[in-house]
């Protein structure tokens, strides 16, 4: 098979031209194959896409979780421990007559006046409805304080009143 010389103007030929241009464009930093650079960036996107939906998709999948999870954020081994603190105010401030719950029922004391009363009570579980009655108090209205506890961490204050009652139910 006969190769066709074509010849230019000047009497360089097409394939003596093209080594030029090739050549220049070696030295100034141009590619004459655009088509090939075409193809390796294409090839570049489709999978910079590829790796972008893989990776969306990971995360997506190991992130989300159903209702029950959102629901039951709590392990169903979890105990809290309920601590109660009654203070008369000052120094003549007293009480008596007074019930609280507990996990076994209630917790009552009567007749007998004291200025402060402080107990822990537990394990009781989630839903658990702390409740403090006074029936009877002198010297000036008292505090009532409710502190939860869940399983060995610090307790934390849930409610405080001034006044012949209290309650606080568990919904940590």
């Amino acid at each position: 098979m006969a190769a066709a010389v074509f010849t230019l103007a000047n009497g360089i030929t097409a394939q003596a031209f093209n080594t030029i241009i090739q050549l220049k464009c070696a030295v100034f930093g141009k590619d004459t194959n655009k088509n090939k650079m075409k193809s390796h960036f294409l090839k570049q996107g489709v999978l910079t896409i590829t790796l972008m939906l893989i990776s969306a998709l990971t995360i997506f999948t190991f992130s989300s979780c159903n209702k029950e999870e959102m629901d039951n954020n709590t392990a169903p081994n979890d105990n809290y421990y309920v601590n109660y603190i009654i203070r008369g105010p000052g120094p003549y401030g007293r009480f008596s007559d007074w019930t609280a719950t507990t996990p076994d029922g209630a917790y009552s004391n009567s007749g007998y006046q004291t200025r402060s009363w402080n107990q822990t009570y537990g394990p009781v579980k989630r839903g658990f409805k702390c409740k403090v009655q006074i029936g009877y108090y002198q010297g000036g209205t008292p505090t009532i304080e409710i502190h939860v506890s869940k399983n060995e961490e610090p307790f934390a204050l849930k409610t405080t009143t001034t006044g012949a009652s209290a309650s606080y139910v568990i919904d940590l």
